[in-house]
């Protein structure tokens, strides 16, 4: 994900993490270049000294050497710590890089779902607004018809579903949303009569799998609504 530069910022400002990051870059790619100088300067230099001076001299640098061993001993630990410090870093880096891309898929899948369910929104929107684009929709079960109520339900039931793939909720805040929910009779009903069929299409798919689990949960821990009397059902049969 691109971060912007802050337009307040005066000129040349950079920021502190991404200075960090390029100081991080810098140091891996540049500690192999000075190890590859110092191997190459400590050939070049015995040689050049080996074609140059006489025996006397290079005996008396032999002698030299040799007192001075214990130092390229200690040089070489170093050059070994300093390769595989490098190999260290840019294997984190290239973990950080996993990691960034990761994220960014699932944000970009997270947007993408989103926006699908927002079609799907502004489709039954549609169809509670209009009888005859209503009427398209299937049976949610046998003898069944789709009513406006049920229209809602449904969104009531995928805004929760949202809030919690979004993150906006937690489990606990969903679970007791769907519990408050079930307290309605509407919705009780509505999942009493399309959980059959909402299972054999979204069958498979493991967030609608543990969403229709956690409303299913719901509804099997809340009370059935009392029957209607005949008064409430006429009015709802002129209604619909």
């Amino acid at each position: 994900m691109t971060r912007g530069v802050d337009e307040d910022a005066p000129p040349g400002y950079v920021p502190i993490m991404d200075r960090r990051q390029w100081l991080r870059t810098f140091a891996v790619f540049s500690a192999p270049t000075i190890g590859i100088a110092l191997v190459t300067a400590g050939l070049a230099v015995p040689t050049v000294l080996l074609f140059r001076t006489d025996a006397t001299t290079l005996d008396r640098w032999s002698k030299i050497g040799e007192a001075l061993s214990p130092i390229g001993v200690f040089f070489s630990g170093v050059a070994f710590i300093g390769i595989a410090l490098t190999l260290f870093l840019q294997g984190r880096e290239l973990r950080n890089q996993r990691e960034e891309l990761t994220i960014a898929r699932e944000e970009q899948q997270r947007s993408s779902e989103i926006a699908l369910r927002e079609l799907h929104t502004g489709l039954i929107r549609m169809a509670i607004d209009d009888p005859e684009l209503r009427q398209v929709w299937p049976q949610m079960s046998s003898g069944a018809g789709v009513t406006k109520k049920d229209h809602y339900c449904n969104l009531i039931l995928n805004l929760q579903k949202v809030a919690y793939e979004t993150r906006t909720i937690e489990l606990a805040e969903l679970r007791g949303a769907l519990s408050h929910l079930m307290e309605s009779r509407d919705i009780y009903l509505f999942w009493q009569k399309v959980r059959s069929v909402r299972v054999q299409v979204t069958q498979g798919d493991e967030g609608e799998d543990f969403f229709t689990a956690e409303v299913d949960r719901a509804f099997a821990q809340a009370a059935p609504p009392a029957p209607r009397g005949l008064l409430s059902r006429l009015r709802d049969a002129v209604g619909r």
